[in-house]
């Protein structure tokens, strides 16, 4: 054997020493951590750990397969392509490097949302990479570079990377992700005619192929969001659906889309393609139309901005009329465009801009008047579900090039319709869902150039609605009627955003469309159209409550039910001691977390839920100055696929302080069934004779053993719990 090839004297350096039995220890541990990878719990601060998987797996993968090509080209003892020494060195740095992007990569697993069979080969395939790199570098003097072993060792090492890469790639972005770019799909080269195109088959799905499909598919579904059919997107994912007109912001789509870009729940994600303004525009105008899967592109106005996004991707089959007035400077564009208002240009080499505004919250009559540098390019105008007042058109009047105005479901009530005589351009007006009345809509036969008007669902009785669609001049949209197919009100709205009412807070309910009688309950029992409450001025509550309500109306169907739950809180906690810690996956802030005011949703990665499995949840709550109590009440959590389970029982302690404690209440809450809804927030009162109180202290016992039905059946539940309520 040529004396290059043999070990030195000094076989390892010091520093590959360390190198190697670090690299040997991990591979050790690892082992270990898969024999009892069901007991194993990430920590916090090691979840760091996994999510540095991407930014190392790279550098194991580039130097073992350099190192393995290298092997293949030595042909004999000789060659003077082979440098001993170096290949040495490089072979262990890959073999160091394999091990680390195995571990971090083995704790990022233990993390949600990724396709399990998939995950299990990508899983196995790095390990196996790792183990065969640290073996082959502790034998490589008997694996010469120019015998066949080695040459087979290194084309199989060679396999394993490139399936290893391609199965991480899969996990990551999407099926098929390394060969993608060699298919040429027929989708994407396929431009259907305008005239025969859909809104969302060519238009929104491909958006979503492009931006979204890489984490939300059956490979891996990011918070269990499957988005590839449309029954998986309507459905939506563990934080509920993905859209909702209800909301000032249309619901969870387009809030995380809205969300800065630092933000961890902006989506898509930082790194990933983001999506453009016009593709924003398209999302929240398709849902704000009611999110049709059927809809055609040729169905909607040329002013509507769907179309106008149609004609930019698959080509005009509509005559985009000419305009005589200059392009507004792009610098002043760009500076009025907000996160919840959007100008963009009718098409790419248009002067005139059309104005979405987004979130009913946020709007404030401002937002408007801000737009006149803007007045002499802007021709559409879409303002649904804006609180807009009557005193705002004589701003919106201000507005000499507008065509299009859409005011559906705002707040105005007709009193200064007159004010719109002043658009002496404006073709297309929409009114439904308010209340304005016939006379004010006679006013409108002033405006030459009007043509259509929608108004539907207003203040408008249907002879009128009759007796203004024989109107020659202007066609007057009333919508559909029939004496056979009755349609249902879509439910009345609970405008308070906040769970938790203190002081003189109340509870308000509304509708859209006007004339329509809201009923409601508070004992959780469903509304009907006789006995129920009627609404008819903001809801005082004492206690705990849940709040259902309903819409009815002549000539409809009543809606289904709006519902949500209210906590009663009368006592600010001064301070909390948590006698047992949380879990480390489920910190939330600790002590602060019970009293701060703060609800989670009903997503257990919220980070706002304490977690507890292996002990009990036991907390003191302290009053500087001793209250008058009668009830306490947990805000818990059920998610039954998540293993949260309620507690077994439940103890309310209290006194004047921690050594001067007597049992309140026990509290046996009722396990699920198989049968029982998946997810919901708990709340568990203890009532017990009103008593002055300085100390409360509170235990909640875990499910020992989840029951036979459950997937997990054995194991030990979880119990969440994010605020404590004193009354």
């Amino acid at each position: 054997m040529d004396s290059t090839l043999k070990p030195s004297r000094h076989f390892f350096s010091d520093w590959k020493k360390l190198v190697y039995n670090l690299a040997f220890f991990l591979n050790g541990l690892l082992i270990f951590l898969l024999v009892f990878e069901n007991r194993f719990v990430v920590p916090i601060w090691m979840q760091a750990v996994g999510r540095m998987h991407p930014l190392v797996l790279h550098f194991p993968l580039v130097v073992l397969m350099l190192y393995a090509f290298w092997t293949l080209i030595v042909e004999k003892q000789e060659s003077s392509r082979w440098n001993a020494s170096l290949a040495e060195t490089l072979f262990l740095i890959g073999t160091f490097t394999a091990v680390i992007a195995a571990f971090s990569g083995f704790i990022l697993s233990q993390e949600e949302g990724y396709e399990a069979e998939t995950l299990f080969l990508h899983k196995w395939l790095g390990i196996g990479i790792s183990l065969v790199s640290i073996i082959w570098y502790s034998l490589r003097a008997y694996f010469l570079p120019w015998k066949i072993p080695s040459k087979l060792l290194a084309s199989s090492l060679i396999m394993l990377l490139l399936i290893g890469g391609h199965l991480g790639g899969n996990l990551t972005h999407g099926e098929d992700f390394l060969i993608s770019p060699l298919q040429i799909s027929t989708e994407t080269i396929r431009k259907v005619p305008i005239e025969q195109a859909k809104v969302y088959d060519d238009l929104v799905q491909p958006v979503l192929q492009q931006k979204c499909y890489s984490c939300h598919n059956a490979e891996k579904s990011k918070g269990n969001l499957q988005m590839q059919t449309r029954e998986l997107l309507a459905k939506g994912g563990k934080n509920g659906i993905l859209w909702d007109t209800t909301k000032a912001d249309l619901g969870l789509l387009l809030n995380r889309v809205h969300l800065p870009l630092d933000d961890k729940k902006h989506m898509p994600p930082r790194g990933k393609v983001q999506l453009t303004d016009e593709e924003i525009v398209l999302l929240a105008a398709w849902i704000k139309a009611g999110s049709s899967f059927d809809q055609m592109v040729s169905s909607l106005s040329p002013q509507n901005p769907v179309y106008t996004y149609a004609e930019n991707i698959l080509g005009g089959g509509r005559t985009e009329e000419e305009y005589d007035f200059s392009a507004a400077d792009a610098d002043k564009i760009k500076e009025l465009n907000t996160t919840y208002r959007l100008i963009k240009p009718l098409s790419a080499e248009s002067p005139a801009l059309f104005v979405n505004f987004y979130n009913r919250a946020n709007f404030k009559s401002e937002d408007i008047a801000a737009l006149l540098p803007l007045k002499q390019q802007i021709v559409s105008m879409d303002l649904s579900k804006m609180p807009v007042k009557d005193q705002d058109l004589k701003t919106l009047a201000q507005f000499p090039e507008l065509r299009k105005l859409i005011l559906n479901f705002t707040d105005i009530q007709g009193s200064t319709l007159a004010e719109l005589k002043k658009l002496v351009k404006l073709r297309e007006l929409s009114l439904s869902g308010t209340p304005v009345k016939m006379t004010q809509i006679k006013t409108l036969k002033e405006i030459p150039s009007l043509k259509k008007v929608y108004v539907w669902s207003t203040g408008i009785s249907t002879e009128e609605l009759a007796q203004l669609k024989k109107e020659k001049k202007i066609s007057f949209e009333t919508g559909f009627r029939s004496d056979t197919l009755i349609l249902a009100l879509n439910p009345p709205i609970i405008e308070n955003e906040d769970q938790i009412i203190s002081g003189n807070t109340t509870i308000r309910l509304k509708h859209q469309i006007p004339g329509t009688t809201i009923r409601y309950t508070d004992d959780g029992t469903e509304p009907d159209s006789s006995t129920s409450l009627i609404y008819n001025k903001p809801i005082s509550i004492v206690k705990n409550t849940k709040i259902t309500a309903k819409a009815f109306k002549n000539g409809w169907y009543g809606s289904k039910q709006a519902d949500k739950f209210f906590f009663r809180s009368t006592y600010h906690i001064d301070s909390v001691r948590l006698i047992t810690t949380p879990d480390p996956k489920y910190p939330a802030q600790r002590d602060v977390t019970i009293a701060n005011g703060i609800k989670s949703d009903n997503s257990n990665s919220s980070g706002k839920w304490l977690g507890y499995r292996d002990k009990d949840f036991q907390a003191y709550l302290l009053f500087k100055k001793p209250v008058k109590a009668r009830s306490v009440t947990l805000s818990m959590l059920r998610n039954v696929g998540g293993y949260i389970f309620p507690p077994v029982r439940v103890e309310v302690w209290g006194g004047k302080d921690e050594k001067n404690l007597k049992l309140l209440k026990v509290i046996t809450p009722q396990m699920p069934v198989k049968a029982t809804e998946n997810v919901e927030n708990l709340s568990i009162e203890a009532d017990f004779p009103l008593q002055e109180l300085s100390c409360i202290k509170l235990i909640a016992k875990p499910l020992a053993k989840l029951p036979a039905w459950h997937p997990g059946k054995g194991e030990k539940a979880w119990v969440f719990v994010d605020e404590v309520f004193v009354n």
